[in-house]
């Protein structure tokens, strides 16, 4: 597949094997440039602007804004954003919308198919997928879904038993790491070192939620 502005950044994030989602790498990519392209040129661009105004942010990505001690653009998105609000209950009453979720989600799902088109067509892209042993169950969910639609009856199987498998491993690893990490509570093992089960609790919400 020639290399496109979709398969570069899924073939860099799947090149990385550091026990983290390969997808949440591209999900926390994505939300960052769509942070930066609305605060920068794009805000002056008519259509992004209706956008905005009309779809507004979901208190997590205004809080990523507010971080980016950009004021005067925000300022701006915001102003036009409060008159758009104050034309119509439609607006008002709707507080479920946020440009930056729909435009990372809109890439998201491109990603989706385009991460199965890799892995039905290049063998140097499953080697990259065969390594990867953690997805987080939100994507893992997501790629489930994508499979159905984007790859044949014969290959869905097979990329779904690797789901299962990656997804087994990571239920297995953490289900033991909470163990250790309760079983450190007890005073029988009192001063037991955790080490990396520390994380436990931090590491299954990740699992659950995915990584922000």
């Amino acid at each position: 597949m020639k290399e496109t502005i979709y398969s570069i950044p899924i073939n860099e994030s799947f090149e990385i094997t550091d026990g983290q989602c390969p997808v949440c790498r591209l999900h926390r990519r994505l939300t960052e440039d769509t942070l930066e392209y609305v605060l920068g040129a794009a805000m002056m661009e008519p259509d992004v602007r209706q956008r905005t105004n009309a779809l507004g942010f979901c208190p997590e990505h205004i809080t990523a804004l507010m971080q980016k001690q950009k004021r005067l653009p925000l300022a701006l998105l915001l102003e036009t954003h409060f008159k758009k609000l104050a034309e119509s209950e439609k607006h008002l009453f709707n507080a479920s919308t946020c440009y930056v979720c729909d435009r990372v989600n809109g890439f998201l799902s491109a990603y989706y198919g385009n991460i199965l088109y890799l892995w039905r067509t290049e063998e140097a892209f499953r080697r990259k997928w065969n390594a990867q042993d953690y997805l987080c169950r939100p994507h893992t969910a997501a790629l489930a879904n994508a499979a159905k639609e984007h790859l044949a009856k014969k290959e869905a199987p097979v990329f779904l038993a690797s789901l299962r498998e990656k997804a087994g491993a990571s239920l297995k690893s953490m289900t033991e790491s909470l163990e250790i990490f309760i079983r450190s509570f007890d005073h029988r093992f009192a001063g037991e070192d955790l080490g990396e089960h520390k994380q436990a609790v931090q590491n299954a919400a990740a699992f659950l939620c995915g990584a922000k």
